[in-house]
């Protein structure tokens, strides 16, 4: 998502992409994880490997961009024949992943996000959104992969069973969420921009979004909380871009109490009923996030929108997390 902020921004020339370029190049949240389990030198050699792929990326983007054949041809072969190699072998050290799959998972994700990059440049938005959610779940496959492996080979760092059902539904519900985050603050950022094209499309994969989030709400609490749940994040989806679109002061406000008024009570209600948490404080902080990105958006405040953006997003965790924690005591039967 990070990639899509900032090749986007490269593409449209605009002052986002100097915030979204730091946030991708200095964020460690990945190698850390990797430190977690395999300590220093293995995060480092973790780091040093994602640093070269996401220079690569860049790299593209900026030789399309600029008309520079050579230079995204160069960057092209750079992750091909130096990351997804070098990468994948990384992996299977580390993991005991097999190398073939291995393989394949990485350069299907380089692969995927060209793909997007592509569509970006060429401003083929319906694609874009498209290929985007391809290349995030493509990630969240990589993850699938490694993290098994991981957990079995260091129970004593990380105890439980990652087969186990509730851990798919707090990975399937992180996974989800996260994209929403990113999703709707593009969308809203098209929206503060006037790129009527542009936010057709965010808007499409949002609605994709959200019938993916209810039906994996249907498949535990059932099809009427899952109809429910629809009908609150459409208003939601609604509401977030009116506050982005609003020209004067009094649609603004309008808007943000709907946000942090009509939508945090609806959905606190959804998640009470369907699952017995009583967390309101959680979706209030998340949406008030989302709100703040949207206020950068609109101030043209570039120097932390790409910073509050992650945070928005980072938010969704703790309320996937709680949601989770919730839906398992209600339901021990499914969950044990």
């Amino acid at each position: 998502m990070v990639v899509a902020k900032e090749s986007a921004a490269a593409a449209a020339h605009n002052d986002e992409y100097t915030g979204y370029l730091t946030l991708l190049t200095t964020a460690t949240g990945l190698s850390d994880l990797m430190r977690s389990a395999f300590g220093d030198t293995a995060a480092a050699q973790f780091q040093r490997l994602w640093e070269a792929q996401d220079g690569y990326l860049v790299d593209y983007t900026i030789g399309l961009v600029t008309h520079n054949q050579n230079k995204s041809d160069g960057a092209m072969s750079g992750l091909i024949n130096g990351f997804v190699p070098d990468f994948s072998q990384f992996l299977t050290t580390t993991t005991q992943l097999p190398p073939g799959p291995t393989t394949q998972l990485v350069t299907e994700q380089v692969l995927e996000t060209q793909r997007m990059i592509d569509d970006q440049v060429a401003q083929n938005y319906s694609k874009m959104y498209t290929d985007l959610r391809t290349a995030f779940a493509q990630t969240s496959r990589i993850g699938d992969a490694l993290a098994p492996k991981i957990v079995r080979r260091f129970p004593d760092k990380f105890p439980g069973d990652p087969s186990n059902r509730a851990a798919d539904l707090r990975a399937s519900l992180n996974e989800l969420l996260e994209e929403h985050a990113y999703l709707a603050t593009m969308a809203t950022d098209a929206a503060v921009g006037g790129r009527t094209v542009e936010q057709t499309a965010a808007a499409k994969a949002l609605s994709d979004n959200a019938e993916a989030l209810g039906t994996a709400f249907s498949a535990v609490v059932g099809p009427a909380f899952g109809t429910r749940f629809d009908q609150v994040w459409a208003a939601k989806n609604s509401a977030l871009i009116a506050y982005a679109a609003a020209t004067d002061t009094a649609a603004a406000q309008s808007a943000q109490s709907t946000l942090t008024g009509a939508y945090v009570s609806l959905f606190g209600g959804f998640l009470s009923d369907s699952t017995g948490l009583s967390e309101r404080p959680s979706i209030e902080a998340q949406i008030r996030a989302t709100i703040a990105v949207i206020d950068d958006q609109r101030t043209k405040a570039f120097a932390q929108l790409a910073t509050d953006d992650r945070t928005a997003a980072a938010a969704m965790h703790s309320l996937a997390d709680l949601i989770t924690a919730a839906t398992a005591a209600k339901f021990p039967t499914l969950f044990g």
